[in-house]
């Protein structure tokens, strides 16, 4: 394994323990029933997750589609979808607006999920090392390139789990 190997798989597991922690902290939240503190920790998660999920649906996703096929690939991107429209209704939404426990329900199912789907790409972690290592290194530049764009999540088009334009 490079040097860039090691710093992608670093990196990687770095922004998984920052999101796995602010969907637990955002789950907890609204368990808890304290909407106005899950608005603030979805903000904030908006913006720690944006250039890892640009990563990941930009260039990572598409680098595993030979490796793990279209549809577990199709599956990824849905739970980001899904993950997305949780930060969305909080952080987006208006801050005075109450929630019905019905949809503070719903959000909390799709931040659980997300919660299931960073602890699960813990498995593509092993996926990763089976990536070319010149292809490794030019994902790290690229996830590197995202982290000082720093977009936030919401930012992102998610047109045919394309993440937008590439930098």
């Amino acid at each position: 394994m490079t040097s860039r190997t090691s710093a992608l798989f670093e990196a990687f597991r770095a922004d998984h323990a920052i999101l796995g922690r602010g969907f637990y902290e955002l789950s907890a939240l609204l368990r808890a029933g304290d909407v106005p503190a899950a608005r603030r920790r979805a903000e904030r998660l908006d913006r720690e997750a944006g250039a890892h999920m640009a990563f990941e649906e930009r260039h990572f996703y598409p680098a595993l589609r030979s490796l793990i096929g279209d549809e577990e690939v199709d599956r990824l991107y849905g739970e980001h979808e899904q993950g997305l429209a949780v930060v969305k209704a909080l952080a987006q939404g208006p801050a005075d607006r109450l929630l019905a426990q019905g949809e503070v329900g719903l959000l909390l199912e799709g931040s659980e999920l997300m919660e299931s789907h960073v602890a699960e790409c813990g498995e593509l972690f092993g996926t990763m090392g089976r990536i070319p290592p010149g292809e490794q290194e030019d994902l790290y530049r690229r996830l590197l390139a995202l982290r000082r764009a720093s977009p936030r999540w919401t930012d992102l088009s998610s047109a045919g789990g394309a993440g937008g334009a590439s930098p």
